[in-house]
């Protein structure tokens, strides 16, 4: 069986919301979908690349659309082994373009993220209303980010 997860990161890598913010959205999603499994609040010291499991299968500049998937591997790794995770930056190897990873077009949203709301099997994505809401309770604008596996 294979399971799906709404992943909720601020947009912005290195943001941590205040404690009664995170909390308060974390409670905002539980009742927006009820139904969920195991919902996570998590935070990390350093960005954490969230990623989107089996939904992912290519990743793109954003400015000329090249396809970076050989590049990728090799960025990804060398941030991995880096000594400070909250270096996201780059330059693209098509347009030699400084970029942060995180910016990149990836084919399925992914991210880094200090923060994170995951619910498993949670139903459908969030209506635009809802999606309004988070971002107002959390305080920042926020990516979503869909993990199949």
């Amino acid at each position: 069986m294979s399971d799906d997860w709404l992943i909720v990161i601020p947009a912005d890598p290195l943001a941590k919301p205040p404690r009664d913010r995170a909390q308060a959205t974390f409670a905002l999603l539980c009742a927006l979908r009820p139904g969920a499994q195991d919902p996570e609040l998590l935070s990390y010291e350093t960005p954490e690349f969230i990623y989107c499991g089996s939904n992912f299968s290519n990743v793109f500049c954003p400015l000329c659309q090249a396809d970076l998937g050989a590049w990728w591997d090799i960025a990804m790794r060398e941030w991995w082994e880096s000594r400070d995770h909250r270096i996201l930056s780059v330059e693209t190897p098509c347009c030699r373009h400084p970029i942060s990873l995180n910016d990149l077009d990836f084919d399925s949203p992914q991210g880094f993220a200090c923060f994170a709301i995951e619910l498993m099997n949670p139903g459908p994505d969030l209506e635009p209303e809802e999606f309004r809401q988070v971002e107002s309770t959390l305080g920042v604008p926020v990516r979503i980010i869909w993990r199949h596996i």
